[in-house]
């Protein structure tokens, strides 16, 4: 997050949205409930979520292509509530980067400035800026179907940032491109947010993204906010049994009626079956290996436990002085400040 050198109250980050009572139906169908929900200025914010829990609907009532069937959205302290798109200083960018085909790079960025009227000296100087900001000047004269997807997707992004909007709205821009790719260009993404101290809400459903980009992420179900933290505190602290099992891998212990343990297989132990181990009896389980999953830098080992249809998974890294094999049996045991006790 950004040092607070504007816009700052009494050491306090400036609000930049704030959403009050938030919700929508669909017909008799309700995407979200009632959401509150506070943005500082500056911040990289993430909506995360499995497919359908309301991320990209809460993202669209902001920019205001959808309407809440109540509550109220302030931007800057402004009700925009009732406000269209055009006269909100937010800026969306989607998936399918929504370029004109038969427009060059530069054509496609100075379009909106065009629409809005913006002096012609101003639009050559702002283009120049985001042009190099998004590291496309040599690519100024081509046309979209001459660029990969991640060129294209730097077009989509210079053409939101031109207009200078106090939001930029980014809806999965990331999801059509492969894997290699996507690693680059969030990178780039986070290295862009902070050199411009924009603020920028961005929806996904890729946890890694998530965990990688974000200053604050909020995990959303079923149009409800199960968790909003940073990042660290969403993996190592998930507050609700769907946080531990939505954001990376989690092993699950049922020892108290209503309430689970939460292990990560990073902090797994095993030993051998017939080892001593003192200083956590009450932690000790028994179980068989049952596969060995090479996984580049470490091996997933899966252990059914004893008297049980349960499998945990536990990660080996390759200086253990132990490799497992299939059919060995295992004892498991962490430590207590390992764990994290969850309720639903």
């Amino acid at each position: 997050m950004k040092d607070c050198e504007k816009g700052c109250d009494n050491g306090k980050m400036k609000e930049m949205i704030r959403l009050q009572g938030i919700s929508k139906k669909f017909g008799d169908h309700i995407i979200i409930p009632s959401i509150d929900l506070t943005i500082y200025d500056g911040e990289f914010i993430t909506l995360l979520g499995p497919s359908g829990c309301g991320k990209t609907t809460l993202l669209r009532m902001i920019a205001g292509l959808e309407q809440p069937t109540e509550g109220k959205i302030f931007l800057d302290d402004e009700d925009v509530t009732k406000l269209p798109p055009y006269k909100r200083d937010v800026n969306m960018v989607f998936q399918n980067y929504a370029l004109f085909p038969h427009m060059t790079v530069e054509e496609n960025i100075h379009f909106g400035l065009k629409m809005k009227n913006v002096p012609m000296d101003e639009q050559k100087e702002r283009v120049e800026q985001v042009l190099y900001l998004t590291q496309l000047e040599e690519l100024r004269k081509r046309r979209p179907q001459q660029m990969s997807g991640g060129q294209q997707q730097r077009v989509a992004i210079a053409r939101a940032l031109v207009n200078n909007p106090k939001v930029l709205l980014l809806d999965e821009p990331l999801g059509a491109l492969d894997y290699q790719l996507r690693k680059n260009l969030q990178l780039e993404l986070k290295n862009l947010q902070r050199g411009l101290g924009l603020t920028f809400i961005y929806v996904t459903h890729d946890q890694e993204e998530a965990l990688t980009m974000s200053d604050r992420i909020v995990v959303m179900n079923k149009g409800v906010i199960e968790q909003d933290d940073n990042p660290d505190t969403i993996y190592h602290s998930p507050k609700t049994k769907f946080v531990a099992k939505f954001i990376g891998e989690s092993n699950f212990f049922e020892f108290e009626e209503g309430s689970t343990s939460v292990v990560r297989p990073e902090k797994l132990n095993l030993c051998p079956e017939d080892e001593e181990n003192p200083n956590h009896p009450e932690t000790r389980l028994y179980g068989t290996v049952v596969d060995v999953v090479f996984y580049g830098t470490i091996d997933k080992v899966f252990v059914r436990l004893d008297n049980s249809n349960q499998t945990v998974v536990a990660y080996q890294y390759f200086d253990d002085v132990k490799r497992w094999q299939p059919d060995e049996r295992v004892g498991i045991w962490w430590q207590p400040q390992d764990e994290v006790i969850v309720h639903k």
